[in-house]
C-alpha cells in the first residue's frame, strides 16, 4: 500500500465505539483524529482476492468451497462467478494494540475502534476498485458478505484463508478457536453478475440483529454536523482462479 492512501473516518471510529446520541466532546474528537493520523502513517494493509466460476451446487471452481447459509447463497444466486476476498492491518496493528494496552487503557479502547475503522476502509476500497473494472466491463459486483454474518457459518472463514493460501501471502491466520491473526482481519465473498443486482441497505436496515443492537438506538453528532456511521489503496492480489 502507498503512503497515505489509507483514509479511516473519525465518524467510523465513533460508531465502533457505540455512542448513542450524545455529541462527542471536542477532546475525544481530537484524540480520535491523531489515533486515526497515526494508524494511517503506520499501517501496512494487505490483501489478497480472487475470482472463480460458480459451479454446479454453487462449489467455485478448482476448489472444495461453497457458500453455506440461505443469505449468501441468495445474495449469489444471480452470479456467475464469485469473489473471495482476505484483508488484515498486519502484524503493525497488534504492536500498536500492545503498547496503548501498557500505555492508557482508555486510549487503548479508542485505538481499538480506529483499527475497526481502518479494515473496514481497506475493505471498502478493495470492493470499489474491483467494482469499478467489473463496471468497465459490463459487469455488476454484490456486496461482500463475510462468514459469521447472517446464516453463513463462521467456520466458513478457515475455507476462505485457505482457498486464498492467505497464511503465506498476506501472513493471516487462524488460531484453534477460530480467531483471525492479525485480529484486526476480515474474510468475505463477492458476486459477480451480468445483470444488474439488488444491493443491500447500507447501514443498520440491512442487519439481521437491527432489532436488538445498541448501537442503532442514537447517533453520534460530530461538531461539523455529520453523523457517526458515515463510512469512508493498497495493492491485492486479483486473479482467476
Amino acid at each position: 500500500m502507498t503512503q497515505g492512501a489509507l483514509r479511516i473516518p473519525v465518524q467510523e471510529a465513533l460508531h465502533f465505539l457505540g455512542w448513542r446520541g450524545a455529541p462527542v466532546e471536542p477532546e475525544l474528537e481530537d484524540r480520535l483524529r491523531v489515533l486515526c493520523g497515526e494508524a494511517e502513517r503506520m499501517l501496512e494493509p494487505r490483501a489478497v482476492m480472487r475470482t472463480f466460476d460458480i459451479g454446479e451446487g454453487g462449489v467455485f471452481s478448482g476448489t472444495r468451497f461453497c457458500p453455506e447459509g440461505g443469505d449468501v447463497r441468495a445474495m449469489l444466486a444471480p452470479c456467475f462467478q464469485g469473489v473471495l476476498l482476505a484483508t488484515t492491518l498486519g502484524a503493525q496493528s497488534e504492536r500498536m494494540l500492545l503498547r496503548a494496552q501498557a500505555r492508557d487503557a482508555a486510549d487503548a479502547l479508542l485505538l481499538d475502534a480506529v483499527l475497526s475503522a481502518a479494515i473496514e476502509a481497506v475493505c471498502d476500497a478493495q470492493e470499489a476498485a474491483l467494482r469499478r473494472s467489473l463496471h468497465a466491463q459490463g459487469l455488476y459486483l454484490t456486496d461482500r458478505f463475510s462468514p459469521g454474518y447472517g446464516d453463513m457459518p463462521l467456520a466458513q472463514s478457515a475455507q476462505i484463508l485457505a482457498v486464498l493460501d492467505a497464511p503465506r501471502r498476506i501472513g493471516l491466520t487462524l488460531t484453534s478457536s477460530g480467531l483471525m491473526l492479525p485480529r484486526k482481519s476480515v474474510t468475505a465473498v463477492m458476486g459477480v453478475s451480468r445483470e444488474p443486482v439488488a444491493r443491500r441497505p447500507s447501514g443498520c436496515e440491512a442487519c439481521s440483529v437491527r432489532q436488538t443492537c445498541a448501537l442503532r438506538r442514537g447517533r453520534v453528532t460530530l461538531h461539523d454536523g455529520k453523523e457517526a456511521g458515515e463510512s469512508g489503496g493498497m495493492e491485492s492480489g486479483l486473479e482467476k482462479g
